[in-house]
């Protein structure tokens, strides 16, 4: 075409005429085109849109005065109880979305336990008690009745057994329940029926409870209906467990359940009043299809327990649940739960967040709430108000990077890579082997200190279970396996390599007994008191022994109470302690705290004067970018002023420790260091024996070893009230459900029940026992005394110089309670054998040896068949539990109550012989 255009001609002249004229005609044509389509509308005009109805609201104010008209009790007391901040939040925050398609994300802080059943039998109540009053006529005559309640129907996700934990605890005033309820019967007198009044009929009728239950016996918690059987519960499709209908519990006990009913309102497809529970592996949108009627809540538990349901992508699990409930209950609201400053903001922004359309569209994140609670559960004492901020006048932070955090941020990279490459069980693995990195980069020893220590206190079968977790090689091996997809992710760099090198340097050293050696130089020079608080009372006793042994002064110091090693609690039972008592401590050393321990430890309202905490630098990295986030949004000046001194002090050392700085917002917070309490539990006592020993499978993969003839805790759902019973180890059977007192059960119940202000009083009577006893000995002389209390003892002879530390009592006895100290043998023999001599009785010298010995050890793991044998006596026998100890009434309910935490069913049994 070049070679025919003539000389003359610029080159490209024609062809840009053409383009030009092309151009005109496309322009003409689309200009015609507009015209005739507006000409078109003007001819045929389009009516506008509709305004999009309002969605109602509820009227959160009259809910929650109906509520406070209800007085609400602790189960088995007398004196009502208001409801605390939390709970008014929640279900407040509940009234406002509810059946609007609204979404609000809650935190209550510090962190506690939230359960959903008690919110939707909270908000059933409010809507049954604020409808309005009416009257009606019937047969001539005027009645007070009430106008049609708000139907309350809600949805848990992910759902558990243990959503109802908090909610039986709790008893509403029968006599306001059943009021309300019986003025809404009164609304169909002479007229018809449906599932609502099905419900108020069967309330109505608690105003009959006296406390009798069917085996002819009073007993208070019968007094009142529960919180948890106000309204029904269950999936909305298939099979419907029997505790889950209205009044299950009370129908059951009393003779109240005797009478007719349509049971329209536990009949999920027809009840106005009802919670569904989806679980984490149901179909989502069968489920929710499932709900024929309107739905008016979401529940979105996104507590630790509810993320640790959904897995580590629980963000999308979540993320699927709120997708499926807009497309099929587009109007119920959402209330997600959450219990840490990352799941906040998470929820708010990933899960929750509306998104204006197109590929940039902008990002509205969901409304939140965060409330500051110092009292955990649904109820507090009335009038109660929240304690002043006092201690932590410096915060010291000191942590460690080197080659373990480096390993665990290239681990995190690696199951990030995986994850994206559609390999979620490799990514599950690396993240598992990240954890195992922390947890053993965090120990006060090396691994072979701990498995040591752990094979000397214990027997083979614990020593095993409780190492398990310290061994990387099984991951490694996967990760190193030719044939999967986590090797060719991992080719470039070698992560699985690099761990294997650094497990081999933790085996014989560790990062964080350096830094604890440094840490406590400090605490052996004051003349004032410590405490080391670990995350369990097993590391605890294993820095102790491990520490004691190169330091003489701290065994001393540990041995007379200047300085205490405990475990996660140790702080708590200190602060418990009479200000006179708890001032004594200046100092608090935190070791290997996880983010979310951090927090919750800078929100408790007394602290020693100066913390300190030690973590690796990628633990706090991760606190120092969540405590300044909770310091903007916790409204406590005081609290916020903690956290943000924190923050700046782990921030200034995580610097100047080298960690490099990394896009925090976009990771998750970093895995949180946990030393699991085993899955095996050993009641043999150790030592000679029946070598025929009873070895049970639990349900939730636990093993207990016992003797034979051993005592084991069974929960009796057939007695008039839930109890438990004593049944030896083999008689146990299939299907038997067990109270599993491990060593999570030891530990939790120590600090609930106040073990240590229980066992000091048994010391002081001890010692007074003593003291009036070996007076009696019919010598002139304390050595001749000595000699025939020595001489009594028999075989093995005890030297008379350790005899007589047992009997100087004379300081011991004058002390405050709260300082006392047992000066006992240390072993049962001994000690049975010693209060023999003395004329004391078997069954008193066993009380003494149980509470005024055993519960004052600091080595414990040596002991957990002896506190085995105390729980189990306070569980099986509360009435004479609770005769001893009528001012600790409400500590020993409560400590029944958490023992339905810990019951598992036993899958099988078999005999074993002892190795």
């Amino acid at each position: 075409m070049a070679r025919n255009r003539p000389y003359n001609r610029p080159p490209g002249t024609q062809d840009r005429d053409n383009v030009r004229e092309v151009e005109l005609a496309r322009r003409q044509a689309l200009i015609a085109k507009l015209t005739e389509t507006a000409a078109k509308r003007a001819a045929n005009p389009v009516p506008p849109l509709e305004p999009k109805p309002e969605r109602p609201s509820r009227d959160a104010d009259s809910y929650i005065a109906a509520i406070a008209a209800h007085p609400l009790y602790r189960l088995g007391e007398e004196h009502a109880a208001d409801l605390t901040l939390t709970y008014a939040t929640l279900v407040r925050s509940a009234v406002e979305i509810a059946g609007r398609g609204d979404a609000k994300v809650v935190m209550p802080w510090p962190p506690s336990k939230v359960s959903p059943s008690a919110i939707v039998s909270l908000l059933a109540i409010g809507a049954i008690g604020s409808a309005p009053r009416e009257n009606v006529e019937f047969q001539g005559a005027q009645t007070h009745s009430r106008g049609r309640a708000d139907e309350v129907r809600a949805v848990v996700f992910p759902y558990a057994r243990s959503a109802h934990a908090q909610a039986r605890q709790v008893q509403v005033d029968r006599h306001e329940l059943g009021r309300t309820n019986f003025e809404h019967v009164a609304r169909y007198l002479g007229s018809g029926s449906d599932a609502a009044k099905d419900l108020h009929q069967v309330l109505a009728r608690v105003r009959q409870l006296n406390g009798r239950a069917s085996d002819g016996r009073e007993y208070a918690e019968f007094e009142h209906p529960i919180l948890d059987e106000v309204i029904p519960h269950g999936p909305a499709r298939g099979d419907r467990p029997s505790n889950s209908s209205i009044l299950w519990r009370t129908r059951a006990k009393t003779d109240i359940g005797r009478q007719a009913r349509s049971g329209e309102a536990d009949d999920p497809a027809k009840a106005a009043y009802f919670m569904f529970t989806v679980r984490r592996d149901d179909r989502l949108g069968n489920e929710l299809r499932a709900i024929k009627r309107p739905l008016d809540l979401l529940i979105l538990d996104l507590s630790r327990n509810g993320r640790d349901r959904l897995g580590w992508d629980w963000v999308r699990r979540a993320s699927e649940m709120v997708a499926s409930l807009r497309e099929i209950h587009p109007s119920a609201g959402i209330l997600a739960v959450v219990d840490d400053p990352w799941s906040y903001r998470a929820a708010r922004f990933d899960v929750l967040a509306s998104r204006r359309p197109g590929k940039n569209g902008k990002v509205f994140p969901a409304p939140g709430s965060v409330v500051y609670c110092p009292t955990s559960g649904i109820l507090q004492e009335v009038g109660q108000i929240a304690p002043p901020f006092e201690g932590a006048l410096s915060i010291t932070v000191d942590g460690f990077y080197g080659d373990v955090d480096r390993n665990i941020e290239h681990l995190r990279e690696l199951a990030n890579r995986l994850a994206n490459m559609g390999d979620p069980a490799g990514a599950a693995t690396a993240r598992n082997l990240m954890g195992t990195v922390r947890r053993s980069a965090s120990l006060p020893g090396s691994i072979a200190e701990l498995s040591r220590f752990i094979e000397r206190e214990t027997s083979a079968a614990i020593a095993d279970d409780r190492l398990a977790t310290y061994r990387a090689t099984a991951d490694i091996s996967t990760l190193t396996d030719p044939t999967s997809l986590a090797s060719q992710g991992d080719a470039d760099k070698g992560v699985a390599a690099e761990a294997r090198t650094v497990m081999r340097t933790l085996e014989q050293a560790t990062p964080m007994a350096t830094l604890i050696e440094d840490a406590m130089q400090p605490a052996l020079r004051s003349s004032s008191r410590s405490v080391f608080v670990f995350r369990s009372d097993m590391i605890a006793e294993f820095a102790a022994d491990r520490l004691g042994r190169s330091h003489p002064k701290l065994a001393e110091r540990i041995g007379n109470g200047v300085i205490r090693f405990g475990g996660a609690r140790a702080l708590d039972t200190v602060a418990d302690a009479p200000a006179s008592a708890r001032n004594h401590f200046k100092r608090a050393i935190v070791v290997a705290p996880t983010t979310s321990t951090i927090l919750a430890m800078l929100a408790e309202p007394w602290l020693p004067e100066h913390v300190v905490v030690l973590a690796d630098a990628d633990t706090l990295a991760f606190a120092a970018r969540d405590a300044s986030r909770l310091a903007d949004e916790i409204g406590v000046d005081a609290l916020a002023a903690r956290l943000r001194t924190f923050a700046e002090k782990a921030n200034s050392r995580v610097a100047e420790i080298g960690r490099h700085s990394v896009q925090l917002d976009a990771e998750a917070p970093s895995e949180d260091v946990e030393f699991p309490t085993g899955s095996v539990i050993d009641l043999t006592g150790g030592g000679r024996g029946e070598r025929r020993l009873v070895e049970i499978k639990l349900g939730n993969g636990q093993r207990i070893i016992a003797r034979p003839s051993t005592g084991m805790v069974l929960r009796d759902d057939g007695a008039a009230t839930t109890t438990f019973v004593e049944r030896p180890a083999s008689q146990l059977k299939r299907g038997d459900e067990v109270c599993v007192i491990g060593a999570g059960f030891i530990e939790r119940a120590r600090s609930l029940v106040n073990i240590r202000a229980t066992a000091a009083e048994e010391i002081r009577e001890y010692h007074n026992q003593v003291a009036k006893r070996f007076a009696g000995i019919p010598e002139d002389s304390t050595q001749g005394r000595l000699r025939v209390l020595v001489a009594r003892m028999g075989q093995p002879v005890v030297p008379i110089e350790r005899a007589r530390y047992w009997i100087d009592l004379h300081d011991e006895i004058d002390k405050p309670l709260h300082e006392v100290v047992p000066h006992a043998p240390q072993d049962r023999d001994t000690f049975m054998r010693f209060t023999e001599a003395l004329g004391i009785g078997q069954k008193l010298a066993e009380s003494f040896w149980l509470w005024a010995v055993v519960a004052q050890r600091s080595h414990r793991m040596r002991a957990g068949n002896i506190f085995h044998d105390a729980f189990r006596g306070i569980l099986t026998d509360p009435h004479a539990a609770l005769a001893s100890n009528r001012d600790r009434s409400a500590n020993i309910r409560a400590l029944r109550a958490m023992a339905e935490e810990h019951v598992a069913t036993v899958a099988d049994t078999r005999s074993i012989e002892a190795s």
